[in-house]
This record gives structure tokens, C-alpha cells and sequence, in this order.
């Protein structure tokens, strides 16, 4: 008969304003895998941190084979028995593989602590488990990246600790070093090594986990084994986003999304006619008016015509302006994007994946930030691969990063101003820089305060307005609604679609996949750095078969 052998109860961490875990109370049964799942900012990582002393909790306790462990430090933990990993390894790179697992018991590289011989001899056994004691005498930084996911975990079991917490431990681990590292984590556990881990390959929390826990904005939605959980509407709504019509079908959504820039082509006045106060896209016929739907003034002045904004570039040729194909990326030894080719289109192409599937760094890699390892990308046929950030900007790629990336100390003038620094006409940066105060009024009346100032809502529209002074043809847009409470994320996506009508391509990474589809010409998505699905909005409308893909199952 199991019993518990790690306990939270109402624990509570905040950073700021942020309630980063909302009271959460998870039961770890011992001799059990564990695994933790929830999508981008749901509070795993926290989580993993306030139980093991990284963090101090703000409420709440945590409870360790029988024992109060509250606000323990993090040595004072380990040496209890409950020891963790971390996402990206860090071992001691000039020091060998088998000295970075005898290191666990030394008082420092100069201390005159001895090594117990049972210490040493445990070190071998490990190294043989996990299958890298052909490298023990190898400099740790000299290593593969799946071999130093092999040396942390194994610099962990020297404690012999009774559970451990692993965060991602096949993240950028080749798949038959993969398959490896869950056979010894069975073997682990078989032996009585209880296991907690946050994965993103859901592959993995399928193939060895015997309970799910799901936390989605700090809370736990819902437990149970993987199948149950990933049947639950919660589950998929924490993944895929929440629609605006909860109970609509993905076919309604991809529908009305099409048929909702339908109307507004339709309705948009001819260019060449000159607008008078019924055609006016400005005018609202009263200065109290409110815009049908209910949206806000922003949204609705977005909507205002864009010209000066796309001056780089030339009216679409109906060809990807952007391309990059067989990308491989990451950091230090670990691949995040295996093999990858993506296109820029007319419209907005959508990058859907779960949290850690490399969407991020292919946006980043395809804007210069992170150099290509392998692969090409080209811009209107130039190769661009080996471009800095500041020459795609030159060439009219620019990236919004996914917290803004405004200067926080600067006003709201000058983070828009350095966003045309590239333009030498001053005619056309005024020009530019008067479009965007009419896309985003609320800046107009803070142009002298500075961007920490303004709320999240204001600093996303600042970072718009500052890429768009850029004048920009090809836009990389990574997460532009994370944090942005739901009122405003209808702003975000009139905002991206407005892009379009300014002669701009646009590449999308989004969490919320539901309301992403409603403006998407095209799609792609990733699981665990490779390619699972690309193709129109309209071959997604099995919400099954899409849950699959972005969890990367299929």
C-alpha cells in the first residue's frame, strides 16, 4: 500500500502583483512518476522552486515524507531526500564527468574533504546505470547534450535522495538517449526512487507517469492518469485557449474567422474614392459613440488605414518574403529546432506548440538572435542566414519579443522614435510616427512618461507601435497577448490583422490557438523542436486530431 510521500497544501508563491502558484495542494504517492503538466505560465517551475527552497513560499506547506519542510533551504531539502534538476544542466565544464559526480561530497575544489571510497564506488555504479561511464574521464564540457542531461541526474542519485524532481529531462535529448534516460528513470523507480517531472513531451509524461497533475494560471484543473486528463475540456482549453464562444466548434471558429475578413473587405471603401462622414473608417458619427461589439477605442482606431507603415517593402507578389529551411537551432549543446523550414505568407501564419517546442527560438533564429547551426533562411531570395538582428531590421525584419522589449526608463517618444532610427527621411518617420499615435491613441496622452509606467495593455501597443515605425514587410510576433488580461487580447489580434492590411506578412506564435485560428491564413505546428502539421486553418477542424498534433502525440 502507497503512501504519501510528498505533500503541498494551499501553497501560495507571488511575485509583485503575480500570484505565480494559487494555493495549490498536490499529493505525490511514493514509489510513483509523478507528472506535472500545464501550459506556458501555469506555475510548474514555480512550483518545482518554492518546494525545493529555492523559493520562499507565501503561503501554504509543504511536507516531505512525514515532515514540515517549509522554508527549508535548498541543501537542508537534498539532504532530507528530496533533490530536483534543472531545465539546463550545469556542470562543472573543466572538471570530469566522474569528478562532477564525486563533487556532490566535497567542500570545494580546495577543501581537504576526503571522498568516502563507498563514494566512489557508488560514482561507477551510476555511471554504468546511465550508460556514460565510456566518458567519465571526459571534461564535462566536452559532452553531448543528452549525456550532461544523463551526468545531472546522476550528480542528484549520488545523494541517494527518495524523490527526485525532474524539470524537463528529455528537453533537446537526441531520441535514443531519450528512450534511455526513461528506461533508467523505470529502473529508478522500480527500485524505489519516486519521480516528479515537468515535460513537455507528452510522449513521455504518457509513457512512464502513473498520475497527472495539470495546473493551468497558478492552479491544479484537474488530476488523474494521462488519458483522463487529456480528455478533460479543461486541459484543452488550458492549451488551446479559451473562445470567445466556448462551445463553438473549431469549424465555426476557422468559419467565422474567414467570414469576418470577408465583411470587411467588402465593406472597406474603395481607396482611390474620397471618404466622406458615412464612409469614413475614423468616423463614428458622435464623439460618444461606442463601436458595435463593444470594442475598445484602440481596437477600433487600428482599424484606420496604414500607409506610411509597410515603406520598406512593396505591394505582395502573392510570394513568402521570408523563408528559412531545414533549421536546426538551440543553445550551448542542446538542439531546440530540429530540421525545420517555414514560410512567411500574405496574411498571418500561425506557429501553435506546446510550451518548450521551440517556437520561440525558431521565431528568434529566423530574426538573426540566434545564429542557424544548420539550415538556410532567405529574405526575397537573399540569404540572410548569418544577418545580425539590426541587418534583417535594415532589410524590413523585425521581431516583437514576447515580454514587448520596450526600455522601460524611456518615454513613450523616445522607445517609438528608436524604432525608426533606420529611417533617414524625417517626411516619412513623422509621417510613421503620427499613423501609429492614431492606430494606438491612449500613447498620444503619455508620450512623455515612461514605458514601466504604462499598463500591460499600453506597453504591448507601445511595442507594436515602435515595430511598426520601422516600416517593416515581414513581422515576427512571439506571444503578443501573454500576460494581457482577456479584454484585451480581441486589441492584440485587431493589432496583428491590421499588420496585414498594411501591406505586412505576418508570422504568429500564440498560445491561444482557439482565437489565433479566427485570423490565420496558414499554419504551423511544433512539438519537441520538429515539424508536426502545416497547412490551412481549414484541415484543423478535429479539435481531437488538433490536440494530438500540438501535444505532440501524433
Amino acid at each position: 500500500m502507497t503512501r504519501p510521500i510528498l505533500e503541498t497544501e494551499g501553497l501560495t508563491k507571488r511575485f509583485g502583483s503575480l500570484i505565480a502558484n494559487d494555493r495549490l495542494s498536490v499529493t505525490v504517492e511514493e514509489d510513483t512518476i509523478h507528472g506535472i503538466m500545464g501550459p506556458n505560465g501555469s506555475g510548474k517551475s514555480t512550483f518545482f522552486n518554492t518546494v525545493t527552497g529555492c523559493y520562499r513560499p507565501d503561503g501554504g506547506t509543504v511536507r516531505f515524507d512525514g515532515e514540515d519542510v517549509t522554508g527549508w533551504k535548498p541543501d537542508e531539502i537534498a539532504r532530507r531526500g528530496l533533490a530536483r534538476t534543472f531545465q539546463i544542466p550545469s556542470p562543472f565544464e573543466d572538471l570530469t564527468v566522474k569528478e562532477n559526480m564525486l563533487a556532490v561530497f566535497t567542500g570545494g575544489l580546495r577543501s581537504s574533504v576526503r571522498i568516502p571510497e563507498e563514494k566512489r564506488v557508488r560514482a561507477d555504479e551510476l555511471l554504468e546505470l546511465l550508460e556514460i561511464d565510456h566518458v567519465a574521464d571526459q571534461e564535462a564540457g566536452g559532452i553531448s547534450g543528452g549525456q550532461e542531461k544523463l551526468l545531472e541526474l546522476g550528480r542528484i542519485l549520488m545523494l541517494e535522495p527518495a524523490c527526485v524532481m525532474l524539470d524537463e529531462p528529455t528537453a533537446g535529448v537526441n531520441p535514443s538517449l531519450r528512450n534511455r534516460l526513461l528506461d533508467h528513470l523505470q529502473t529508478l523507480n522500480d527500485r524505489g526512487t519516486t519521480f516528479v517531472i515537468i515535460e513537455h513531451d507528452m510522449r513521455v509524461i504518457a509513457d512512464v507517469c502513473d498520475r497527472v497533475t495539470v495546473f493551468n494560471q497558478g492552479q491544479v484543473i484537474v488530476e488523474g492518469d494521462f488519458e483522463s486528463v487529456t480528455n478533460d475540456e479543461r486541459v484543452r482549453d488550458a492549451y488551446l485557449g479559451n473562445a470567445a464562444e466556448h462551445d463553438a466548434s473549431l469549424e465555426t471558429l476557422i468559419g467565422e474567422g474567414a467570414n469576418a475578413s470577408a465583411a470587411e473587405e467588402a465593406e472597406s471603401p474603395d481607396p482611390g474614392a474620397t471618404p466622406d462622414a458615412g464612409t469614413d473608417p475614423g468616423s463614428t458619427g458622435s464623439a460618444d459613440a461606442v463601436p458595435a461589439g463593444g470594442t475598445s477605442e484602440a481596437a477600433s482606431a487600428a482599424a484606420s488605414t496604414a500607409s506610411a507603415l509597410s515603406g520598406i517593402g512593396t505591394e505582395s507578389d502573392g510570394d513568402p518574403w521570408l523563408v528559412g529551411e531545414d533549421l536546426v537551432s538551440g543553445y550551448g549543446n542542446h538542439t531546440v529546432v530540429d530540421g525545420v523550414s517555414v514560410e512567411s505568407r500574405d496574411g498571418v501564419t500561425c506557429v501553435f506548440g506546446p510550451n518548450g517546442s521551440g517556437k520561440s527560438t525558431l521565431l528568434k533564429t529566423l530574426a538573426g538572435v540566434v545564429p542557424a547551426w544548420e539550415g538556410t533562411i532567405t529574405h526575397r531570395g537573399v540569404d540572410v542566414t548569418d544577418n545580425r538582428p539590426a541587418e534583417n531590421v535594415d532589410r524590413g525584419v523585425t521581431m516583437l519579443p514576447q515580454d514587448g522589449g520596450i526600455f522601460g526608463d524611456l518615454t513613450v517618444r523616445e522607445n517609438l522614435l528608436l524604432g525608426g532610427y533606420t529611417v533617414d527621411d524625417g517626411t516619412v518617420r513623422e509621417e510613421r510616427f503620427d499613423e501609429v499615435l492614431t492606430s494606438f491613441p491612449e500613447l498620444e496622452g503619455k508620450l512623455d512618461e515612461r514605458g514601466q509606467s504604462l499598463s500591460g495593455g499600453q506597453q504591448m501597443m507601445l511595442s507594436y507601435g515602435r515595430a511598426m515605425m520601422t516600416g517593416a514587410e515581414v513581422y515576427l510576433l512571439d506571444e503578443p497577448s501573454s500576460g494581457l488580461a482577456p479584454s484585451l487580447i480581441d486589441q492584440v489580434f485587431e493589432m496583428t490583422r491590421r499588420l496585414v492590411e498594411s501591406g505586412a506578412q505576418v508570422i504568429l506564435i500564440e498560445q491561444n490557438v482557439r482565437e489565433a485560428l479566427r485570423i490565420a491564413d496558414y499554419v504551423y505546428i511544433l512539438a519537441q523542436g520538429q515539424l508536426q502539421f502545416e497547412g490551412t486553418p481549414g484541415d484543423l477542424t478535429d479539435e481531437d486530431d488538433l490536440v494530438e498534433l500540438y501535444l505532440g502525440l501524433d
